[in-house]
């Protein structure tokens, strides 16, 4: 069918505004958004021809700022917009970013893109999410993601040593707790 503008289906924008932001105000929900696929990349391979495109986020600082009651939880799948994303949250405090899903959920990719969010927001970010469609994927990603996580933390807590900060194991617990879910709740908390 048509989308948009009097057409059968409304337009993404059109659902957004009209109905999903709304609701969240209303009803004080935060929204979860999931950016960059393209659904039917290669039509021939069906339900596996997804692919992935840079999204611009201009939109995406428009509606931080002018819904600031909303809390906005947001996952990139480029690479290439992990950098922005996160400037972005280190200026709006309704925006929290979440998780390396499908294509970014690759052990090279969850380093990079933790170490980053980590230089930039500190714990203030949820590390992993579980995307799995299928049960028999939530074991393997969340293992493989705290595998690729490790050496990222290692990494920062060799920094800090290094430095003369002083670092117990509840330092280490409460950052761990704060990736996996703890900085999330924080977030819906506030």
């Amino acid at each position: 069918g048509q989308e948009g503008s009097g057409g059968a289906y409304p337009s993404a924008a059109e659902l957004l505004e009209g109905a999903l932001l709304r609701v969240a105000m209303e009803e004080g929900l935060p929204l979860a958004l999931k950016v960059g696929a393209v659904r039917g990349a290669n039509p021939a391979l069906q339900a596996g021809g997804d692919g992935v495109e840079v999204s611009r986020l201009d939109w995406l600082r428009t509606l931080c700022a002018g819904y600031p009651s909303v809390k906005f939880l947001v996952t990139v799948l480029s690479a290439v917009n992990q950098h922005e994303l996160c400037v972005l949250a280190r200026k709006f405090g309704n925006l929290h970013i979440y998780g390396c899903w499908w294509f970014c959920n690759n052990p090279s990719i969850i380093e990079t893109t933790t170490r980053m969010r980590l230089e930039m927001l500190g714990t203030a970010f949820t590390c992993q999410h579980s995307d799995a469609r299928v049960l028999d994927q939530l074991v393997y990603k969340w293992a493989h993601s705290r595998e690729a996580v490790t050496p990222v933390l290692a990494a920062q807590y060799r920094k800090l040593l290094e430095a003369g900060w002083p670092l117990s194991e509840a330092d280490v617990e409460r950052d761990v707790g704060l990736l996996f879910g703890g900085a999330y709740e924080e977030f819906l908390a506030k």
